[in-house]
């Protein structure tokens, strides 16, 4: 049986909603470390930014578990090595580069949630 292309008609994705143990502490770590601008912010979430039309955003979960089973996604970066160093130097955790293609590390939040770096 042939599949049939479906039109598509989403855009883009608009935000990751990463989950954090307390709001206000993840997000001013989150400022501190990267340096993203506060969008928005209410009791429960807020949103940061990382580029023009790009969201991240940070939700409160009153059952907090740690996502460090998988990285839920990657922050894309040019200098690979200098990223890592500057994480280091920040005090964050950060694995050894991975073999392969993307070049590529992982890094620990202040929460225990395991994101990607790569550079491509």
């Amino acid at each position: 049986m042939k599949c049939q292309k479906n039109e598509k008609f989403i855009d883009r994705i608009d935000a990751v909603f990463l989950p954090v143990r307390n709001l206000e502490e993840s997000m001013n770590w989150y400022q501190k470390i990267f340096g993203f601008d506060l969008r928005w912010k209410n009791d429960r979430m807020c949103g940061l930014s990382i580029a023009p039309n790009c969201g991240f955003h940070l939700v409160q979960i009153p059952d907090f578990e740690p996502i460090n089973t998988y990285t839920p996604f990657n922050y894309v970066v040019t200098d690979i090595e200098k990223t890592r160093e500057k994480l280091v130097e920040k005090g964050v955790i950060v694995s050894e580069l991975r073999k392969g293609d993307p070049k590529r590390f992982d890094m620990t939040d202040l929460n225990g949630n395991m994101i990607s770096i790569i550079q491509i």
